[in-house]
């Protein structure tokens, strides 16, 4: 299944809360939060909801569109420019480019409700700026995470998929209501 606006901030909203709780046990990992996707449509950004940034740095996270094709090329030619220095054209590629923002996101374009613009399979994850492997492993199995996903001896500390993060409040509540309905059955 795929994200609209909402849904999208609303995962984005739970990835950020549990990445608060888990900050104050595991300080010492200096976590910072990532969205990221394996596999044939595979990237990375920080975790953003500024659309811009997700169509700049990683459009994979995005089901493409003629919109955000169109918005990631001007973004490309305008961080090209400045790149090579080329002061002549960067004036006149920032016009074009805050223009098309204008157009797809300030006048909702790309933000309205029954648009399907985001991968439910992308990843948010936390990485740790420091590593400490005890403390790293005991995240690791936390049980505000999901299982499965993070594995002892992998650096990775895998929150969900936007779709999970939006389906279930915490993964210790999903697996508590899980057990509740196999034993309301039994």
């Amino acid at each position: 299944m795929n994200l609209n606006r909402e849904q999208f901030l609303k995962a984005v909203e739970r990835g950020r809360s549990l990445l608060k709780e888990l900050k104050k046990d595991y300080p010492e990992l200096k976590l910072s939060p990532v969205f990221s996707r394996f596999g044939s449509r595979s990237g990375q950004c920080d975790l953003t909801t500024d659309l811009r940034k997700i169509i700049l740095d990683f459009p994979e996270m995005l089901i493409p569109s003629e919109d955000t094709t169109r918005l990631h090329t001007a973004l490309q030619r305008l961080m090209r420019a400045e790149k090579d220095e080329n002061k002549n054209a960067i004036p006149e590629l920032r016009k074009q480019c805050d223009a098309l923002s204008a157009e797809l996101i300030t006048s909702r374009k790309l933000l309205a409700p029954e648009l399907l613009l985001y991968w439910g399979d992308v990843l948010i994850e936390y990485r740790p700026g420091e590593l400490k492997y005890e403390s790293l492993r005991r995240l690791q199995q936390d049980e505000r995470l999901p299982p499965g996903l993070n594995t002892v001896g992998n650096i990775r500390v895998i929150a969900g998929s936007l779709l999970s993060l939006i389906t279930c409040r915490s993964y210790k509540m999903c697996r508590m209501e899980k057990n509740h309905l196999v034993s309301n059955t039994e």
